[in-house]
């Protein structure tokens, strides 16, 4: 499934309760425009240092879900941040971790479902655990009263294991690097970056000992047509001999410029990716992408307190499944590519108008988030299948700051809308069609409803502020979903509690 799909999804479903409640070193991070881009040498473009340390508890249940979501979770973490100014160099950094564990879980084998073209399904519903560990680094010194440089790193590094039936471990790298330059002449100011990303995952499926019935596993090769059958089978690729199961990964460069007006902002960043599934001579699936994203944002009001921004994404990819085949000379195994298939082609759209006004008693932030995607599987000749995706998300926040209490306040309504398309080519006397592609049904199903039933969601908090910083706060989500007729329930619920320190 399209990845940038179901990150989309992910965003439209968290807007709520997730932004305004997060304390003020957001909304510091949030006034510099250029914190939104790659080019963190804009650092030097704000002077206020803020830090914060915090541990959290998360716990959500409900059957409002997707197929792959677990139907009761939990999670504990903590995290730190700070932007640091100092007379010629600026810096910012953090740290987290994160523990999850959710029950009744299958479904998607990857920590992010959708994240790349080609998934693993499995269907023994069981608890998963994931370890999540990330820190980011960056820093940005004037080398003249003009001219600034910098660079940046983040890095996150994920463990992910179900132990019961159809076992599997995942291993999951992301990488980014961002060297970037800013030059300053009056109220003018521009910059430019290269950015490199790195994404890899290897999903690792066991089974101990001898079962009464047999696994199987789903390869999704787009839009939820693929291979279904035992789950060592040749099709799934989860047993390859010589391969350490299944190994996905891409590379991404990139650059980025920006630019600055008084308080106009607008930046562009393009990049260009190549990744593959598979390993060593084996690789059977290569997907070239393409992702553009640009920011824009005003500041006005007394004080700049208002801003209006806007960002825009555009991605593209298509996925090829290599044809493969091996000869053995003198007891060596050489695999060679005889071709390629262009099974599945993708492309979409989002956008995200906001409106944001700070003021000593109240935070208030509202917008839109659109999506629009096209796909296209053409898994085997001479079926084809296309399909039209559109959502959108209207959502308000609302901080409230009364004395030592800040109270928030949160709503969001999603719609979408699905359509498809089946054809069929002529074909060639003589010719015989190909077996009609697998789906999963019963996900699809799912993920459908997901994708495009109305759905509601509200959120409050309370914060208490103690002295020098310390501040506790509890919060609570609730979702519902209309007109459902495969989700197994209507509603979800999230409670959140946090203890932190801000300096």
């Amino acid at each position: 499934m399209n990845s940038t799909i179901r990150t989309s999804l992910i965003l439209i479903l968290s807007l709520a309760s997730n932004q305004l409640f997060a304390g003020s070193f957001d909304r510091i991070e949030r006034r510099n425009f250029w914190n939104a881009g790659s080019n963190v040498a804009g650092l030097r473009m704000d002077s206020v240092t803020i830090s914060y340390a915090e541990i959290y508890g998360n716990s959500i249940h409900g059957g409002y879900r997707d197929y792959s979501d677990a139907s009761q979770s939990w999670k504990a973490g903590a995290v730190a941040k700070t932007i640091t100014h100092l007379k010629k160099i600026s810096m910012k950094g953090s740290f987290s971790f994160d523990h999850f564990s959710g029950r009744q879980m299958c479904g998607s084998m990857f920590i992010h479902p959708g994240k790349y073209p080609v998934d693993v399904m499995e269907f023994t519903p069981g608890t998963k655990t994931l370890q999540t560990y990330s820190f980011s680094g960056g820093i940005a010194a004037e080398i003249t009263d003009n001219l600034v440089i910098g660079a940046s790193i983040d890095y996150t590094a994920a463990n992910y294991s179900k132990r019961k039936d159809l076992r599997h471990t995942n291993y999951r790298l992301d990488m980014k690097v961002a060297p970037g330059l800013m030059y300053r002449i009056g109220d003018f100011t521009i910059g430019a970056a290269y950015v490199y990303r790195k994404t890899a995952e290897s999903v690792v499926a066991a089974q101990i000992g001898n079962a009464e019935t047999s696994y199987y596993a789903f390869l999704d090769k787009g839009m939820m047509f693929g291979a279904y059958e035992i789950w060592d089978g040749n099709g799934t690729h989860l047993a390859e001999s010589g391969i350490n199961g299944f190994p996905v990964k891409e590379h991404y460069h990139g650059a980025a410029l920006q630019f600055q007006w008084k308080r106009f902002y607008a930046d562009i960043e393009y990049r260009h990716g190549k990744g593959s599934v598979g390993e060593k001579q084996s690789i059977w699936f290569e997907f070239p992408a393409d992702v553009i994203i640009s920011h824009m944002a005003f500041g006005f009001g007394r004080d700049g307190n208002q801003t209006i921004r806007l960002s825009i994404k555009w991605s593209g990819l298509t996925n090829n499944e290599n044809v493969l085949g091996t000869e053995t000379e003198n007891g060596i195994t050489i695999t060679h590519k005889y071709g390629s298939n262009k099974i599945h082609e993708s492309s979409s759209v989002s956008l995200n108008p906001e409106y944001e006004r700070i003021g000593k008693i109240w935070e208030t932030r509202a917008g839109l988030s659109l999506l629009v995607s096209d796909e296209m599987s053409s898994l085997m000749y001479p079926y084809s299948f296309s399909m039209n995706l559109l959502q959108g998300t209207a959502y308000f926040e609302n901080l409230i700051h009364a004395g030592k209490l800040d109270l928030g306040i949160s709503m969001a309504y999603f719609q979408g809308r699905i359509s498809e398309t089946e054809t069929r080519a002529e074909m060639p006397p003589g010719t015989e069609a190909g077996e009609y592609p697998q789906r999963i049904g019963d996900f699809y199903d799912i993920w459908k409803e997901y994708s495009t039933a109305p759905a509601f969601k509200a959120g409050i908090s309370i914060r208490y502020n103690f002295l020098k910083g310390f501040y506790a706060e509890i919060s609570g989500t609730w979702s519902h979903g209309f007109r459902l007729k495969h989700i197994g329930g209507n509603n979800r619920w999230s409670e959140t509690l946090k203890l932190g320190y801000e300096f």
